[in-house]
């Protein structure tokens, strides 16, 4: 996505993306109905490239990606809460 480009980035700096979301996103592929996506693909697809990637691929990558962000927040968010303790408390009138 032309990450890497100094001259005139309007962009954000290319930042790789977390392991356990390329890792989930190639297992939803993985799972999903049709034809895989080719490994050039992916490596283009997961790095500041700027070549282009066929439409039908980069829609299958990006809504893999997309379902597999979504199951990581999911899965971060019940991780993290702790349920605090009940106790009930007498207080005399």
């Amino acid at each position: 996505m032309c990450g890497f480009s100094t001259i005139d980035n309007i962009y954000r700096p290319y930042v790789e993306p977390a392991d356990d979301v390329v890792r989930r996103t190639r297992e939803v592929e993985a799972s999903m109905a049709g034809e895989p996506v080719p490994e050039g693909a992916w490596a283009l697809y997961f790095s500041a490239s700027c070549e282009p990637i066929p439409p039908d691929q980069f829609r299958r990558m990006f809504t893999a990606r997309r379902a597999a962000v979504t199951y990581l927040a999911v899965q971060s968010s019940t991780r993290l809460r702790t349920a605090a303790p009940t106790s009930f408390r007498c207080i005399p009138d």
